[in-house]
């Protein structure tokens, strides 16, 4: 049944949790220079008093379609299917045009650092400022209590103009993205229709081509990027990082971030647990083709164990400090987005049915003029042309915990044998280093998550990363140690079982496939593939628990 009017919850409700969350992260990491509330006054020579409009904007529900008219840039409509009792339970007007005061602020490699702010309803601000309407157009769109301020806005921006001779326009809609959540994410609506009105004005006046036009979206940002696209036809692409969850996922195409608001949309998910876990982004596809890093939920270095705050506190400040405490995996699109625009590392992704299949490596083809394998993140519309009328296609790849976050993938394959004495199985945990002529990777974990049950006769595959490409591998250490837990009886070994491991041999295939390389390989033809094993007369390696052996390419 559907709240009367006005109702209020008796208990906090998870978007409640939400915007307290957030408002912590705000009080934490924007009281410093480039704080919201101090770039508001900068911006409008005030104090912030959005709280006065908040009494228009109490959560209701309409028993007829609402609609509301902004001058030049049209009207809004709330009908039924803005609503959903799960979903998106409460809905509100935007705030007024003047308090979320949306800005447009171009940078080029004429004014890197001092941004010209660009007006529609004044062309000289647009005819007298930097902007080429040759050149591709980059937008960048902050997220829920966020400025153009923020650091990663100012990295993303210096980022793409040491890539391209591009326009940068930053949106700053930091009047809106303030909490509360709920008013924050119908304030999207207008900044997106304030940024549709911009582009059209460029289009109709200025020649601009909407296909060179590239929206790059953080959380609500995403979301606006869409609600810009479905008013202007023909936009170039859309990269949506970690798109909001809260209010949009389960909604329809309309109400989120989706395919047709744009050539391509591309999207990268990082932060995909429910938000009753306190996961910010969307699980759901919502583009074309969506990337999701690590499973798309926890990435590597998101752990406070592994990312000490004070540690952070010291390296980058109070503001990322805030960020790692609050939503270390929901920024952490961004900073895979950023890494991609300008390293030599390719975040190479594979098309797959699921992150356990990736894992196992069933998914690692990148035949020429397919989508089984992309590249994420600012590369990626280069795979645009080939994709098929399909969308939500889902592809992973891992990271690391810092930067550089890029990693070359390898699957390793280990080849068990059966001798008399062997177990039928055995459980337990397994590393490896690999050596090339020129490069060396110590102690990757094969078994990162726990313990394997492993199968002597059979064959067991992992998939393995590394920051740098290693070269053709030479040389393996292999590590085994045997497992017994107690909760399996049958894994209790002691004076009548043998623990150990019997190998026939290693193989490593390099999964990830360069542009230019790409297409030289298909599932029939693994031409990179190493085999390895150890010197001896057997077939096949014993290895004891907690001990060592070394495999050669001599097989």
């Amino acid at each position: 049944m559907a709240p009367r009017p006005g109702a209020q919850l008796l208990q906090p409700s998870p978007l409640a949790q939400l915007s307290r969350i957030a408002l912590v992260a705000a009080v934490l990491g924007h009281v410093v220079q480039g704080g919201i509330l101090d770039y508001l006054n900068v911006r409008t020579g005030r104090q912030a008093t959005a709280a006065t409009e908040l009494g228009a904007g109490i959560p209701w529900v309409p028993s007829d379609n609402e609609t509301r008219c902004y001058d030049d840039l049209g009207c809004m409509t709330l009908t039924k299917g803005w609503y959903h009792l799960i979903y998106r339970p409460f809905n509100v007007f935007p705030l007024s045009r003047e308090m979320i005061n949306t800005r447009f602020i171009l940078h080029t490699r004429r004014n890197p650092t001092e941004g010209q702010v660009l007006n529609a309803e004044n062309d000289k601000t647009i005819r007298k400022s930097d902007f080429d309407v040759k050149k591709p157009t980059k937008i960048i769109i902050h997220g829920f209590i966020d400025t153009p301020l923020s650091n990663w806005v100012k990295e993303m921006r210096r980022e793409l103009l040491k890539k391209g001779d591009w326009n940068i326009i930053t949106v700053d809609w930091a009047g809106g993205s303030l909490p509360l959540y709920t008013q924050a994410t119908a304030n999207t609506r207008l900044v997106g229709m304030e940024l549709a009105y911009f582009l059209n004005h460029l289009i109709s006046h200025f020649g601009l081509d909407p296909a060179d036009v590239h929206m790059i979206g953080h959380s609500l940002g995403a979301h606006t990027a869409g609600y810009a696209g479905e008013r202007v036809p023909g936009i170039g692409r859309i990269t949506g990082l970690d798109p909001a969850e809260p209010y949009f996922q389960g909604m329809p195409y309309y109400v989120r971030l989706d395919p047709t608001d744009a050539k391509f949309v591309d999207v990268i998910h990082t932060d995909g647990k429910s938000i009753f876990l306190l996961g910010y982004g969307m699980s759901q596809p919502c583009g074309h083709v969506d990337f999701y890093p690590n499973n798309g939920k926890e990435q590597p270095g998101c752990d406070i164990a592994e990312n000490p705050i004070p540690l952070t506190l010291v390296k980058e400040g109070l503001e990322e400090a805030s960020r790692v405490l609050v939503a270390c995996n929901h920024v952490r699109a961004i900073k895979y987005f950023i890494d991609s625009i300008n390293s030599k590392c390719q975040y190479m992704a594979h098309q797959c049915d699921s992150f356990d299949h990736y894992m196992q490596g069933r998914c690692y083809a990148c035949k020429e003029n397919s989508t089984q394998c992309m590249v994420m993140g600012l590369q990626a519309e280069d795979y645009a042309l080939s994709l098929p009328k399909t969308t939500g296609m889902k592809l992973y790849t891992t990271t690391g915990k810092e930067y550089p976050f890029c990693r070359k993938h390898y699957k390793v394959t280990l080849e068990l044998a059966r001798p008399p004495r062997a177990e039928d199985w055995v459980q337990g945990f397994m590393r490896i280093s690999l050596h090339s002529d020129d490069a060396m990777a110590r102690n990757i974990d094969l078994t990162p998550t726990g313990y394997v049950k492993l199968q002597h006769g059979h064959s067991r595959t992992f998939v393995v990363s590394h920051p740098a490409e290693l070269g053709p591998i030479k040389k393996i250490d292999f590590y085994w140690e045997y497992d017994m837990d107690v909760l399996q009886p049958r894994s209790l070994c002691f004076f009548w079982c043998n623990d150990h491991l019997y190998v026939s041999r290693i193989q490593v295939m390099e999964m990830d496939v360069s542009q230019d390389s790409r297409g030289k390989r298909d599932d029939s033809e693994d031409t990179n593939v190493v085999e390895l094993c150890s010197h001896g007369s057997r077939s096949y390696t014993d290895i004891a628990s907690r001990t060592s052996a070394t495999f050669y390419n001599n097989c």
